[in-house]
């Protein structure tokens, strides 16, 4: 075999052996947090992949309105939503494959740029990777928006290594082109602008050209992305979280600055279903896991920093304290990040963190790390911190994404064991966030699912028709079950017709105002194939009811994909006044497809003279049509 086949031959073993590394560290990461339990999104992925349906430009849109500018983000969402056409399981693959990925750059990062020893190197990416703060994997929005992130961020920390080794005009703008893309990402890397200009003056005594560049380039990033902001999209510049306002408290700032240090070195404070278990909260022997962990931790910071001065010569004492002074900087800069808004999401720590990783595997390739004592302290740091992982990945059921998803995935599931046409989902209970879960309609929308109700636990139902169904919410398991399901029946066959409304159409005045073929709200047509009462919002009819009729047989659809969808009220007009038997939103139909025949059954009360029918729209002036098929008495 000549020389070439051979080198051949290595490559192909080295590709195979890579790519079965990656498959078995993604299904570990598949397992480990356990995604495929899920099948629909709820909260925030709704509003973000409903937009990104629209592609890139759709999911821009969505950012901007909600005052982000995130354009690399939106370009990896089209992708994803191209591939996967929204499907759940294929976008949860894509987010734990991006966090595979990061896993790598992460372990590249320590072994071979910062040289720290193997199996340590293994041990700090295995706590990475299953850490705690990896757990925005349960929301799709922010597996893709995070781990984006996190992948530009690990490379930004490689390409640093190769700046401080040799600085370089190259790569002084790659890493100045890394940060554009990461502002871009994730508005929360804004901060890293602090440690890059420190690391352009350590670099000025090596290569002028490269510091300045690299220092020219990330303030151009800054001012560039406030002048977007600014002049052109005319969006606050800094936002916080649910788009609230940043506002400096120092006591709150300070007070999540001691916090997520806490978090860093090993004591996990913080509410539950944010952190998974307060410290305060855990069994005694976590609680001295933890303890041990942030001692040993703060006792290898002040070794670390103790030995980097005593280091000789001269030079090489100088570059132990430039590095640490950069990774301390961005640690410094991305706790203070996460502390500035009402709210620490413990995601926000995880760069943090793995710059904290970072920092104890430089310290083990360091002359002064190479004591034994120094490399069991890491060892065992990384010992105490599995343990700990694994204990908290047994509480992932606490964390308020994985909440919300079981929620939403119950009651899809649920829905899925119905049966008829049903057009609303009464739901009785007190289901938690239910507003932002099902993002008030969206959820119905996105799954082309009934309109969502939430009333009281134990609420009396008094309208059941077969339009309708009725569930209980239980907290304790966040569970669904059906309390009625099944539409009431006709007593005798009924055929469905509208005379009534040929009569009140009829006492229309034709005017120029409606574009109508009779230039009236109110007209026949035939839609495909089924002949129809139109009624044009807004509209009101009122017909008589016929002598001893007790039911009311209604049938209707929307008809055009236009407006926001239309409301239609159905009310029986009595000596004592109207009584309420239908009050609906009718969604618009999507791309002027068939119609969805709703259909209705209704006791009329005693004594009821007539009926009135109103169609309208409460938040939208379109004209919305309404097809009537059935509108009859029995």
């Amino acid at each position: 075999m000549n020389t070439f086949s051979k080198k051949v031959a290595a490559n192909a073993d080295k590709c195979l052996f890579s790519l079965v590394i990656t498959l078995v560290v993604y299904l570990a990461i598949s397992a480990w947090f356990d995604l495929s339990q899920f099948n629909v999104f709820a909260g925030d992925d709704l509003r973000s992949f409903e937009a990104a349906q629209k592609g890139a430009f759709g999911y821009n849109q969505m950012t901007i309105s909600v005052y982000k500018f995130r354009p690399v983000t939106a370009l990896l969402f089209g992708i994803v939503t191209r591939v996967t056409h929204c499907d759940f399981h294929g976008v949860a693959s894509s987010g734990l494959m991006l966090h595979t990925t990061n896993g790598f750059l992460f372990f590249y990062l320590l072994y071979r740029r910062i040289r720290a020893p193997l199996f340590v190197s293994l041990g700090m990416t295995a706590v990475a990777v299953f850490n705690r703060f990896a757990t925005y994997l349960f929301m799709q929005d922010a597996a893709l928006t995070i781990g984006l992130g996190v992948a530009v961020f690990l490379l930004i920390l490689i390409v640093s290594t190769f700046l401080l080794e040799q600085p370089t005009i190259g790569r002084a703008l790659g890493l100045a082109a890394l940060y554009a893309v990461i502002i871009y990402t994730y508005e929360a890397y804004l901060v890293l602008a602090l440690p890059l200009l420190l690391l352009g003056i350590f670099t000025f005594r090596s290569n002028r050209k490269a510091a300045t560049i690299l220092s020219a380039g990330v303030i151009f990033a800054v001012l560039s992305n406030f002048g977007i902001k600014s002049f052109v999209l005319h969006t606050p510049i800094l936002i916080g979280t649910e788009t609230r306002p940043i506002r400096f408290d120092p006591t709150q700032i300070c007070s999540f600055l001691w916090s997520g240090a806490l978090n860093l070195i090993g004591v996990n404070r913080g509410p539950a279903h944010l952190s998974l278990e307060d410290f305060p909260d855990s069994p005694v022997w976590v609680k001295v896991i933890s303890i041990a962990a942030a001692g040993l931790s703060c006792a290898l910071v002040f070794a670390v920093i103790a030995g980097a001065a005593s280091l000789k010569p001269r030079e090489l004492k100088r570059d132990a304290l430039v590095r640490f002074a950069f990774y301390g900087s961005v640690i410094a800069a991305l706790l203070l990040s996460a502390s500035i808004t009402f709210r620490q999401v413990y995601y926000w720590l995880y760069p943090a963190y793995l710059t904290f990783l970072v920092f104890l595997g430089f310290a083990m390739r360091a002359r002064m790390a190479r004591a034994w004592v120094f490399q069991l302290a890491v060892t065992s740091l990384l010992l105490l911190s599995i343990v700990r992982e694994i204990y908290l990945s047994r509480r992932h059921s606490r964390y308020f994404a994985f909440q919300v998803d079981q929620i939403a995935n119950n009651l899809f599931a649920t829905l899925h064991h119905t049966t008829g046409n049903a057009d609303v989902v009464v739901i009785r209970g007190d289901v938690p966030a239910k507003d932002w879960t099902f993002l008030n309609g969206a959820f119905s929308r996105f799954y082309h699912l009934p309109t969502l109700e939430f009333v009281s636990a134990g609420s009396p139902i008094d309208q059941t028709d077969q339009s309708r169904v009725v569930l209980d919410y239980t907290n304790n398991d966040r569970s669904f079950k059906i309390v009625q399901a099944q539409p009431v029946a006709a007593s005798t066959p009924h055929r469905m017709n509208f005379e009534v409304l040929q009569q009140s159409a009829a006492t229309f005045v034709p005017n120029d105002r409606w574009s109508t073929p009779t230039g009236t709200p109110e007209f026949p047509m035939s839609r495909n194939g089924v002949d129809c009462m139109i009624e044009v919002s807004p509209v009101e009819v009122i017909v008589p009811v016929p002598h001893s009729a007790t039911v009311l047989h209604v049938c209707f659809s929307h008809v055009y994909a236009m407006g926001d969808g239309a409301d239609i009220e159905i009310a029986a007009l009595t000596p004592s006044g109207p009584a309420l038997l239908l009050s609906r939103n009718v969604p618009p139909l999507t791309d002027n497809e068939f119609p969805v025949w709703r259909k209705y059954e209704f006791a009329l009360p005693s004594q009821t003279q007539q009926v009135k029918l109103r169609v309208f729209s409460k938040t939208n002036p379109v004209a919305d049509w309404i097809a009537v098929r059935d509108f009859s008495f029995d």
